[in-house]
């Protein structure tokens, strides 16, 4: 039996990420996430490269209100708004969509200068999905995230990977055989697509943002690379972990719920 073991989102692109234990999933994936984002001077989202540096900060959402309480790393608590009231524009986001931005008022460009000695800023994504790259949801298994902490030698948490599902399932990378198949989870239905093609910001600590595991080195030796689907990015492929999904249809699903495997 397949059942959801851990649940994962994150309100703002390239930040911490959080395990709810249920959660709403419509059209866009995960309701709320990757709702908001962090962008650079440039105007364009933080570059993995650069993710280091933001992935220890905490925002948590409050839709009732709109407003955010952010949890800095040094104990401090900032409150301020979660209203696009700023300047708007459309990032192109590398080539696999165009998303519409308007930047959050308040004090998150003086708070955020001040953490990461960056011009950073926070914007709230107008187009449906958000800032999610190319496929709505991502899942991996327990039996997968098992096999790969054998080849990197200690655990390996399946937020390194934004999972927003982690199934428990005993096989490893049986879900590589999936693709095309519909997967009802709680009272949502998905589709399986493909395997996530990786890079090296795996290799950060999800909650510090410290490069503690050399992930990518093992994935690399034992994994197959995977291009985009559906013909984006030609000739882009990496070592593939964790599996793109798209919605069928939206539903309810919490930490505990069934999984049922369909034709």
């Amino acid at each position: 039996m397949i059942t959801v073991q851990q649940l994962g989102h994150v309100y703002v692109k390239a930040t911490r990420f959080l395990h709810p234990l249920r959660v709403e999933i419509d059209a866009g994936g995960i309701r709320h996430d990757r709702f908001f984002a962090l962008v650079e001077s440039d105007g364009k989202f933080i570059n993995a490269d650069n993710h280091a540096g933001s992935i220890s900060l905490q925002f948590d959402y409050h839709p009732e209100d709109e407003r955010f309480t952010l949890y800095l790393p040094d104990g401090r608590q900032v409150e301020g708004p979660a209203v696009a009231d700023g300047a708007a524009w459309a990032i192109d986001h590398y080539g696999l969509r165009q998303i519409n931005v308007q930047e959050v008022g308040g004090p998150w460009r003086a708070v955020l200068m001040e953490y990461t000695g960056r011009p950073l800023r926070l914007v709230r994504c107008l187009s449906r999905g958000g800032a999610i790259d190319v496929f709505p949801i991502t899942f991996t298994t327990t039996g997968s995230l098992r096999q790969l902490a054998s080849e990197v030698g200690a655990a390996v948490d399946g937020a390194r990977f934004r999972a927003g599902l982690v199934l428990e399932h005993a096989e490893p990378y049986a879900e590589d055989a999936w693709d095309g198949r519909r997967l009802r989870v709680g009272t949502a239905l998905l589709r399986v697509r493909t395997a996530v093609p990786r890079c090296g910001v795996i290799g950060l600590n999800p909650a510090s943002g410290v490069r503690d595991q050399d992930v990518m080195r093992s994935l690399i030796r034992t994994r197959p690379k995977t291009g985009l689907p559906d013909g984006l990015i030609p000739g882009y492929a990496t070592p593939g972990f964790a599996t793109y999904a798209e919605v069928l249809e939206p539903g309810q699903v919490a930490v505990g719920d069934a999984v049922e495997l369909l034709p």
